[in-house]
């Protein structure tokens, strides 16, 4: 511990000296009032250890604020269980390394988390406190099988917009970066709308792609079925591929690069 005075030495000695010796004689000389000038006694002292101002001194280097506001669009749909990420592992398990990876690159960044599945929802609003963040990714699990509607990946451009143009209005001088992390599979048989309407709000990021082209079957998630391998109409084991057109495209609208995800140690450049 070490001090930093708020006020020079030579200042603060007969400053404080004379203080404390009023308080001291005052309180000896009217003992009807004693309590009142033990209580200014005490609080000259307490003024004296705020003037010296001790401090410790902190190990190693502070993170400081980076000037970014970090968005994490998740594809939350059950395809993100299809088991073809780093060989048969859950592609949502590439997500989560994923997530950490950018957190790890972007440390004091703002950090926002949208996911979608049959519905989108903001799921973590911008915050600096980065603890939020990777417990919201701890958790990070697939809607219910049995709540699935189908599913498009547009589902999370309105959110998204809005959130962005808001962080871009409140805090201009911030970049936003925004992480798509999806397989980009549409369900529901209809055509995404273009996320180039987002591309204006957007200084950088990227669209992340988990899953391969031949597919991997998928577990259901919550239910009497929890952990069985899904099953089509026909009995069929369900198997789940990646559309990386689609992510191309989405890549491509919001100017920002694409890669495809297998490796959670390979680097997230762009």
């Amino acid at each position: 511990m070490y001090f930093e005075h708020l006020i020079p030495l030579w200042a603060t000695i007969p400053l404080f000296s004379a203080m404390v010796i009023l308080c001291t004689v005052l309180l000896i000389l009217r003992p009807r009032q004693r309590m009142a000038w033990v209580r200014r006694l005490l609080m000259v002292l307490l003024l004296l250890v705020v003037a010296l101002r001790p401090v410790t001194p902190i190990e190693g280097e502070q993170t400081q604020r980076m000037n970014a506001n970090v968005f994490f669009v998740v594809d939350r749909t059950g395809s993100m269980n299809a088991e073809d990420y780093a060989g048969e592992q859950p592609r949502l398990d590439g997500v989560k390394a994923d997530m950490e990876q950018v957190m790890g690159m972007t440390e004091g960044a703002r950090y926002s988390v949208i996911g979608f599945d049959s519905t989108a929802t903001k799921q973590l609003p911008l915050t600096t406190d980065a603890g939020a963040a990777r417990a919201w990714i701890d958790t990070l699990a697939t809607e219910p099988t049995s709540y699935s509607q189908g599913s498009n990946v547009d589902r999370a451009l309105n959110p998204l917009l809005v959130e962005i143009s808001e962080a871009r209005s409140e805090d201009p001088d911030s970049s936003v970066l925004v992480y798509f992390l999806s397989d980009g599979e549409n369900t529901d048989e209809q055509e995404s709308e273009s996320f180039s309407q987002a591309s204006g709000f957007i200084d950088g990021g990227a669209v992340l792609g988990y899953g391969t082209a031949e597919g991997g079957p998928m577990k259901a998630q919550g239910g009497e079925d929890d952990g069985e391998y899904i099953t089509g109409p026909d009995g069929q084991q369900g198997i789940s591929s990646i559309d990386e057109q689609q992510l191309e495209t989405i890549a491509g609208e919001m100017g920002v690069p694409y890669l495809h995800r297998d490796d959670p140690e390979a680097p997230i450049e762009g």
